[in-house]
């Protein structure tokens, strides 16, 4: 995929996917509460002028996905859900 063309979900989803495969191998599952906040904050340096409406696409994508390993994994991913909504600022 050309990196000049690449959305700012199809990055975040590149992202995640690249630190969920790090934090299986560690076995660390607090990893995952991490890697939610720290793939928006790359986001958001690749892509720093979004439109509150795309910033707001972005936190609901992240917050899908992290609903989604809360229900899997039966963890709570509270922690993660305050860190991104307060780095998308809302």
């Amino acid at each position: 995929m050309n990196e000049e063309k690449i959305s700012p979900g199809a990055y975040l989803q590149q992202r995640i996917t690249e630190r969920s495969r790090k934090v299986a191998k560690s076995n660390n599952a607090a990893g995952y509460v991490a890697m939610w906040p720290e793939a928006v904050k790359e986001v958001l340096a690749k892509f720093p002028n979004l439109s509150p409406d795309e910033k707001a696409a972005l936190r609901g994508n992240v917050d899908g996905q992290i609903h989604s390993m809360g229900a899997r994994t039966r963890q709570d991913f509270t922690a993660a859900l305050q860190a991104v909504a307060r780095i998308l600022g809302s």
